[in-house]
């Protein structure tokens, strides 16, 4: 009993700051300008620098620079989307991942997305560790990853595969982003 309270005594509890935070979750410091810029490429990517530096004050090049830095400290990036079935990737799924106990999540989550057809992968809490969202051309190509890439990967204990049937607009918008 009294070396279960000294272990107590002896733990200390730390709150987790921005600090703590890897680079790519720690919080952006972004003004008025920076938020119109994200707002303008969620509308039109193609947007002109120079129109939306006369509508705001400023210069094309104040534009220019604040993209650059908002793409160096990761805030943003500018990629193109493609509709898989147009380009003949067909077959998509997400696959539930459980990871083994002691298991390395980072690492794993380096490995699966260095395999070509992954499109992401998302932590998530739950039955799952994680879920990986992958695209290919057919169910060989699918049944491939599966069997050899998927079971090569130490730290994996199980899978479980969800085939898409359809894929409808593929996504991701913010809408109006706020100052907080």
């Amino acid at each position: 009993m009294k070396n279960h309270q000294k272990k107590e005594k002896d733990q200390v509890f730390r709150i987790r700051t921005s600090e703590d935070l890897p680079d790519h979750k720690a919080l952006a410091t972004l003004d008025d300008l920076d938020r119109e810029i994200l707002e303008m490429h969620q509308q039109d990517v193609f947007f002109s620098y120079s129109e939306l530096a006369d509508r705001l004050g400023v210069t094309g090049a104040t534009i220019r620079n604040r993209i650059k830095r908002m793409k160096t400290a990761g805030v943003m990036d500018v990629i193109l989307v493609m509709n898989p079935y147009k380009i003949g990737y067909t077959t998509f799924a997400i696959v539930g991942v459980r990871l083994e106990t002691g298991a390395e999540p980072d690492t794993i989550a380096s490995t699966l997305l260095a395999i070509p057809g992954v499109v992401n992968v998302v932590m998530v809490a739950g039955r799952y560790d994680f879920f990986v969202h992958y695209v290919c051309r057919n169910t060989e190509e699918y049944r491939s990853f599966i069997v050899g890439d998927m079971r090569r990967i130490p730290g994996i204990s199980t899978v479980e595969s969800f085939i898409g049937l359809d894929l409808y607009e593929r996504k991701f918008e913010l809408g109006v982003i706020g100052s907080s």
